[in-house]
C-alpha cells in the first residue's frame, strides 16, 4: 500500500500532556487538632434567627478569645472510631486531662463552630445532618473542625448561669442529637444539662483556659417609649437594606396621627381596651429580645416597621408592612397582658385595615393584616 506523506503546510501537532490523576482525598489521622488564633467571637445569634432563644443567646456581642487548639473530631478524636460518650462532665474532663489537655469552654466551642463569621451552622446557612453523620469531613466548620455536635450534644467546661440553668441542670452543653431539630445544631444554641447521668460526647482543648463568662443578655422593660428625632430614625432606616428606599422622606407618625386612625373608624382612645402608643417605642416580646416599633409616611406611602437594635448601633430588619401609594395614619396598641402581640390599625374596625405585630413560635416578628 502506498504511503501518504504528511502535509508539510500543516503546523506541527503539539504533544498532549496526560490528564493528571485526581488527588486522593485527604486521609484524616487520629489525634488531629485545629489551632485557632486569638480573635473576636461574635457570640450568640442575630435577632430573628429562626428558633433562637433570646433569653439565653447574646445578640452577636463581641468577645475577645485567646488562641487555643481543639480536637478536630469528638473524643477519642479518631476517624476510625465512633465518638465516646462520657456519663458525666467530670469523666470527660478527666479523659482530657489524661492527655495533657482540658475540656473546652463553651465560647471556644462556638468560635470553633463559627470562626470569624456569624453563620447559624458550622457549614453556613444550612446543614445536612445525615451527610455530616455519614462523612464528618463533609461537615467542616470555617476553622476546619468537624462534626460539631452532630450525633450528640457535647460537654463543655462552662457552668450555666441562672437564666439558663434549671433545677439540677447546671452545666452547659453544645450541639444536639442526630434526631433533634436543626435549631439544636446551631453554633449559638445553648442548653443546660445535669453534670452527670446523661452520656454526652466531648472534645478536648489546649492552651490557657479563658477566664470568661458568657456575655450578659440583658433585661428590657416590656415597653419603653423612644425619645428619638427624625434624623435618627431616617439613619436607622437607611442602614436596613429592606427599608432604605423609604429613609430619606420618612416622617414619623405621632399621637395625633394615631387618634386620626381610630377616628377613621369612628372610635376614640376611650374605646380602647389596650394602651395607645404615643409614638415610636421599644418592645420586649420575650426576655432578652428588644424591637423598635415605628410608623410613618415616606413620600406617597405608609410604613409600619419593626427593627432590631444591635450592640454596634446598627439595626436589622425584623418585619415591615407598607401601604404603597397611600398615606394612612397608623395607630399601634399594646398591653402587658399580651407580651408577644401588638395591634395596629389604619382605620379602627374597618375591614382589611388592621392587624397584629406578633412574636411567633420561631422567635420571629411577623406583621399580619386582618
Amino acid at each position: 500500500m502506498p504511503s501518504v506523506a504528511p502535509d508539510a503546510s500543516a503546523p506541527p501537532t503539539a504533544p498532549v500532556a496526560p490528564e493528571p490523576a485526581p488527588s486522593p482525598p485527604a486521609t484524616r489521622q487520629a489525634g488531629e487538632r485545629v489551632s485557632i488564633p486569638a480573635g473576636t467571637l461574635r457570640a450568640g445569634s442575630a435577632p430573628g434567627t429562626p428558633s433562637r432563644r433570646p433569653s439565653v443567646e447574646a445578640d452577636l456581642l463581641e468577645v475577645p478569645l485567646p488562641a487555643f487548639s481543639i480536637d478536630r473530631l469528638p473524643y477519642p478524636n479518631d476517624p476510625a472510631q465512633p465518638p465516646r460518650l462520657a456519663g458525666s462532665r467530670a469523666e470527660a474532663a478527666s479523659l482530657c486531662e489524661a492527655r495533657g489537655q482540658r475540656l473546652c469552654h463553651e465560647l471556644e466551642w462556638e468560635r470553633a463552630c463559627k470562626g470569624d463569621g456569624v453563620a447559624p451552622f458550622p457549614t453556613g446557612e444550612t446543614i445536612d445532618l445525615g451527610r455530616c453523620a455519614a462523612d464528618p469531613s463533609a461537615c467542616a466548620s470555617p476553622t476546619g473542625v468537624l462534626a460539631l455536635g452532630v450525633r450528640a450534644p457535647e460537654w463543655t467546661a462552662s457552668d450555666a448561669e441562672p437564666r439558663l440553668a434549671r433545677l439540677d441542670r447546671t452545666v452547659v452543653a453544645r450541639g444536639g442529637d442526630l434526631d433533634e431539630p436543626l435549631a439544636a445544631h446551631r453554633c449559638a444554641a445553648r442548653r443546660a444539662v445535669a453534670p452527670e447521668g446523661q452520656p454526652l460526647a466531648f472534645r478536648c482543648c489546649a492552651g490557657s483556659a479563658p477566664e470568661l463568662d458568657y456575655p450578659e443578655v440583658g433585661a428590657h422593660r416590656m415597653f419603653d417609649d423612644l425619645d428619638v428625632d427624625r434624623a435618627t430614625l431616617r439613619a436607622a432606616l437607611a442602614g436596613v437594606p429592606e427599608l432604605a428606599a423609604y429613609a430619606d422622606a420618612f416622617e414619623l407618625y405621632d399621637r395625633d396621627n394615631a387618634l386620626r386612625a381610630l377616628a377613621r373608624g369612628g372610635a376614640t382612645e376611650a374605646d380602647m381596651q389596650w394602651e395607645l402608643a404615643p409614638g415610636p417605642f421599644a418592645w420586649s416580646p420575650s426576655s432578652g429580645e428588644q424591637v423598635w416599633v415605628l410608623a410613618g409616611s415616606s413620600g406617597d406611602s405608609t410604613l409600619l416597621a419593626a427593627l432590631y437594635p444591635m450592640p454596634d448601633g446598627s439595626f436589622l430588619h425584623a418585619a415591615s408592612f407598607i401601604f404603597a401609594g397611600e398615606t394612612a395614619p397608623i395607630a399601634v396598641l399594646r398591653t402587658r397582658v399580651s407580651r408577644r402581640e401588638l395591634l395596629w390599625s389604619a382605620c379602627w374596625g374597618c375591614a382589611g385595615e388592621s392587624g397584629v405585630i406578633r412574636f411567633d413560635d420561631e422567635a420571629r416578628i411577623v406583621i399580619a393584616q386582618q
